[in-house]
């Protein structure tokens, strides 16, 4: 069964987290990151549905299956809203935990409420070095800056006209892949998103040859509302919840991009002891390059899973990712060790 998992090429886990960030998703708005969902789903025969929220769930079920294991990612991202228009000048809010200084100068996205979208860049107000002696001392607040749409407003056709508040902004993700490294934003946490569609689709191509048997159902479940907190909603009948999310790379901390983070316990307090020194266990015996750390900053769906009181262990496990909440990076040693993780897991716990 286990060669059924293997990663044919590098190609293969990133052309697929290309597709994901590819596809704007801002916390609020991620209906069409769940269509995508649901046509790939529908593309390789996986069994697939989506909640009342709008989170979408792969299932792979046995008939003699008792409880299942789900592994959850997220596919809601940082983002902007326009909070008021003013002449031609679009002023906004960030969605979620986006410092100023990774907006500032960045190509995006005005989704206006007829369908249209407008392109723009975000810029401080009165931009030009050569009219304003002050650009250079300009704080870093959202309030000091605008969008600079490129449309040819009119008297006849204003701004306010067209771009109203609640519009919703996406940032140019940026992607790029070089020297093995993935830069880009949004690999929180869609770079864990795109792992299970790799692993979605091996899993059917050997249910479909007959050489799938699982002594657990497995869920892959993939939340819309985790930069704002809100955490999973609905989960299947599970004893095991694994959150597989980003790895903090940083001072004081052990993580890097070419491996798989571990994480005890966040500032929600910690994990499941057993489950995450199982998942230390696989990473020794199959010799993937792994770290532990403590995430002071950090809250996941676990952790929202955990506050609910739900009677479920969880553990959380996620590639290195350089720059979180700005220009984001990973490498892809460190998305293989990721996925061996992940294929691991399952081939211990899920299959006979």
């Amino acid at each position: 069964m286990e060669k059924y998992l293997d990663i044919i090429s590098d190609d293969e886990l990133v052309s697929s987290i290309k597709t994901l960030i590819s596809t704007p998703s801002p916390t609020g708005y991620t209906k069409e990151a769940e269509a995508f969902l649901l046509e790939y789903a529908k593309k390789y025969s996986i069994d697939a549905r989506k909640t009342e929220k709008g989170a979408v769930i792969y299932n792979f079920g046995s008939d003699n299956a008792k409880k299942g294991s789900c592994f959850a990612a997220h596919i809601d991202t940082l983002g902007l809203m326009v909070r008021s228009v003013n002449g031609n000048s679009v002023k906004f809010v960030p969605i979620n935990g986006i410092p100023p200084i990774y907006a500032v100068g960045d190509y995006c996205t005005i989704m206006a409420y007829d369908g249209n979208r407008y392109r723009g860049t975000i810029l401080p107000d009165n931009p030009s070095v050569h009219v304003n002696k002050d650009i250079r001392d300009v704080p870093l607040k959202y309030d000091k800056f605008h969008i600079r749409v490129d449309y040819r407003f009119s008297e006849d056709e204003p701004a306010k006209k067209k771009i109203f508040p609640g519009d919703f902004i996406f940032l140019d993700p940026k992607f790029d892949f070089i020297e093995g490294f993935v830069k880009t934003r949004f690999l929180d946490d869609k770079a864990s998103a795109g792992l299970f569609l790799v692993i979605a689709k091996k899993l059917k191509e050997a249910e479909k040859k007959g050489q799938l048997k699982l002594k657990k159902n497995i869920y892959f479940y993939f939340n819309i509302t985790e930069e704002t907190g809100q955490g999973i909603s609905s989960l299947p009948d599970v004893d095991n919840l694994y959150i597989v999310d980003m790895g903090v790379v940083g001072d004081e901390i052990n993580g890097d991009e070419f491996s798989v983070s571990l994480c005890p316990m966040d500032s929600s307090g910690p994990y499941n002891y057993d489950l995450t020194r199982e998942l230390e266990t696989l990473c020794i015996e199959n010799k993937l390059d792994y770290k532990k750390d403590i995430f002071p900053y950090y809250g996941s769906d676990g952790s929202a899973v955990l506050r609910a009181c739900k009677d479920i262990k969880v553990a959380l496990f996620g590639v290195g990712v350089n720059a979180s909440h700005g220009y984001e990076r990973a490498h892809i040693d460190g998305l293989k060790n990721t996925y061996n993780l992940l294929k691991s897991v399952i081939l211990k716990e899920c299959i006979e």
